[in-house]
């Protein structure tokens, strides 16, 4: 059983309080550990279920469930995507862990902040399997708080990357961006006018956009680019699924709600395109990059134990630190 609470009490941490919890080198180390679970059966995932209920707004739900024995983790995620807000405010997502051994609701963890370290950490490592070992640039589209999380574990993952093109239609945004790039992270960084200037000399490409509109084209890729797919679908056009090699986070989850699976419902892919798993390539079970030449994806659906070990660490440390809310919703 997990760590015992006050009699019948939930832990309840906000974004404040998990930020305060969770660094990136652990968070890094952790998540390699999550992904060849995955790929060794060791964690038990549900398929995500979506909801996409006829709003104005193009909303949708999103929910996610597995259990990792290594943690205890046990639980669910719910995320809600509003991708026309404003930034900032078109996601919201919190996660619901459960005591493996009586069903007891034991914490509820906002998942905003998980959902961006733990989606930046996947990023960084299949950068560090998949992109050439001569890589020394990075272009983002994107300048929200997945871009930023995307580059710090970058800085971590793979600290022979050095300069960095950030676009974003948002010129203050991305310009600053970039400046807090350079303070912060170390990075030569410069703030570019368009998709073009981001993508055309970069050795990794980063698609962190909420938008939903074709974003990166076949004329942005060029042999040899690394690509992080993190955006929330369909940022990718399908002709450059089709010319590249694409590594999702879960096979499953990337046929039925990645950036893979918008190009098989185009007809540019077939099932059998899509490679090995990120896990398969971090357990060393499958190869990844063949060639120099060779154009590959991380395509970053989601996969829920991801979030659940990220969830139960900030536990586990709240816990310790006397962080946190504790909140009774059945009898004492």
């Amino acid at each position: 059983m997990m760590a015992s609470v006050a009699a019948n009490s939930t832990l309840v941490l906000g974004y404040d309080e998990v930020s305060s919890l969770l660094d990136v080198p652990t968070v890094l180390e952790q998540q390699r550990h999550v992904f060849v679970d995955l790929a060794d059966d060791r964690a038990t995932i549900s398929p995500n279920l979506w909801l996409r209920p006829p709003l104005k707004s193009r909303g949708w739900l999103k929910i996610l469930a597995g259990y990792d024995p290594g943690s205890r983790a046990l639980g669910s995620k719910i995320v809600a995507r509003f991708p026309e807000g404003p930034p900032g405010s078109n996601l919201g997502a919190f996660i619901v862990l459960f005591d493996d051994d009586t069903g007891f609701p034991v914490a509820i963890v906002d998942g905003v902040y998980i959902t961006a370290l733990k989606t930046a950490a996947g990023a960084a490592l299949a950068t560090q399997v998949l992109a050439r070992e001569d890589a020394r640039s990075v272009g983002i589209v994107g300048s929200g708080v997945l871009a930023w999380w995307s580059l710090a574990f970058l800085a971590v993952g793979c600290p022979d990357l050095n300069l960095v093109s950030v676009f974003s239609r948002s010129p203050q945004r991305r310009d600053a961006f970039a400046a807090r790039a350079r303070e912060e992270l170390g990075y030569d960084t410069h703030a570019v006018a368009s998709v073009e200037e981001a993508t055309r000399g970069a050795d990794v490409i980063v698609t962190a956009t909420n938008s939903p509109d074709r974003v990166l084209l076949r004329e942005h890729v060029r042999p040899g680019q690394h690509i992080n797919a993190i955006g929330i679908r369909s940022e990718i056009s399908p002709d450059v699924i089709a010319a590249a090699t694409v590594f999702p986070d879960g096979r499953a989850e990337s046929l039925a709600d990645g950036k893979f699976s918008e190009a098989l419902a185009e007809g540019a892919v077939t099932v059998d395109d899509l490679g090995p798993t990120l896990g398969e390539l971090l357990s060393g079970r499958k190869p990844g990059r063949s060639a120099d030449s060779q154009i590959t994806i991380f395509d970053s659906s989601g996969v829920a134990i991801q979030d659940l070990v990220c969830a139960q660490a900030a536990v586990d440390r709240a816990r310790e630190a006397g962080a946190g809310t504790k909140v009774h919703f059945s009898p004492r």
